[in-house]
């Protein structure tokens, strides 16, 4: 069965500049907040584990299509940390689509996953 599941964060995006301009701490201090929000809001969706997925941002964020990609990392780290996907390689994500949304708040990205249920 194919499953459909949409996540919204509204926040400040993560660079993918902040990777190579900052120091990890300073880059940690950044990405585990977003974390620990993410993993809240995947767990209030009940995301059940996945075979493969497609994801999709949505986003209205000052960061261009390339930038934005340093907030995708995290937020598929947590879809692995809760055993929602148990890879993040091509076995099992093999689409991902990024989309300027200009209807959306200011720094609100929705996360859109496409997957089959794992039974």
């Amino acid at each position: 069965m194919i499953g459909k599941w949409t996540i919204q964060y509204t926040g400040k995006p993560i660079s993918l500049n902040d990777y190579k301009s900052k120091h990890w701490k300073a880059l940690k201090k950044i990405i585990d907040p977003f974390k620990l929000e993410s993993s809240l809001l995947i767990k209030q969706s009940k995301i059940p584990p996945l075979k493969w997925f497609e994801l999709t941002l949505y986003h209205n964020t000052r960061l261009d299509m390339d930038n934005i990609t340093g907030t995708i990392k995290p937020f598929v780290d947590c879809l692995r940390k809760q055993n929602i996907i148990t890879d993040d390689t091509s076995k099992q994500w093999d689409i991902l689509t990024i989309k300027h949304d200009r209807t959306l708040l200011k720094n609100t990205m929705i996360f859109e996953i496409i997957g089959e249920i794992n039974k």
